[in-house]
């Protein structure tokens, strides 16, 4: 014999499909949360990423803007304006005065003696001259005999104009090693060693100084 089945009351049914809706929409609730993090943190990342990828890349150079060329041009016409041609003429050979002197009035055979020498603008208004090194030329001597010149121990003459105020001296050193040449090469095979009075003479150009005494001992 079949034993009946027990019937609910529709009451119960109710509340069993209200408690499993709910179940759904917790269950949706739980993975929509879950997958907002998710797509959150993906976009996190690729941001930090591009942030870091674009501070890694170096900028490229922007051209220069039309206000930036023309103050480059101003800068040029400046310096074109400025130069020693532009406005002033060029120093004759009577308005410029050499002069040389040593460092000290005696050395000793230890010592390498340095020369002072100066160019002075004697005449009354500005004037150019080079006075770089392809225009310079010392020489040192020992009675009537010249026994060192500086011009072939010169390793890249260069031009030097120079703007040169009245009475304003521009001035330079030269350090002579003590040795010997005959002006067409700078050899040091020879090197001075007896005591006594030596003289110097710087020239600029065609324009010379007096010869300047010193001592060696």
């Amino acid at each position: 014999m079949n034993t009946p089945r027990r019937r609910h009351s529709p009451a119960i049914y109710r509340r069993r499909r209200i408690a499993l809706l709910i179940l759904l929409v917790l269950i949706a609730l739980v993975i929509w949360g879950i997958t907002s993090c998710v797509t959150r943190g993906d976009d996190s990342a690729s941001t930090n990423t591009n942030a870091t990828e674009s501070a890694a890349v170096p900028t490229a150079t922007a051209a220069a803007s039309p206000s930036a060329s023309a103050d480059a041009s101003d800068s040029d016409d400046a310096t074109s304006d400025d130069s020693p041609d532009a406005d002033v003429a060029t120093c004759a050979a009577g308005d410029l005065s050499v002069s040389v002197k040593t460092s000290a009035s005696t050395y000793s055979f230890s010592q390498q003696p340095q020369f002072v020498y100066q160019v002075t603008n004697i005449s009354s208004v500005a004037c150019s001259a080079n006075v770089g090194t392809t225009q310079q030329q010392l020489v040192v001597g020992s009675g009537q005999a010249e026994i060192w010149k500086l011009t072939p121990c010169i390793a890249n003459p260069a031009d030097a104009v120079e703007v040169l105020q009245p009475d304003e001296p521009v001035s330079g050193t030269v350090t002579w090693d003590l040795s010997f040449n005959d002006g067409t090469a700078c050899t040091k095979t020879r090197q001075a060693s007896t005591a006594g009075t030596y003289w110097v003479q710087a020239s600029i150009g065609s324009v010379s100084s007096s010869q300047y005494a010193f001592v060696l001992q």
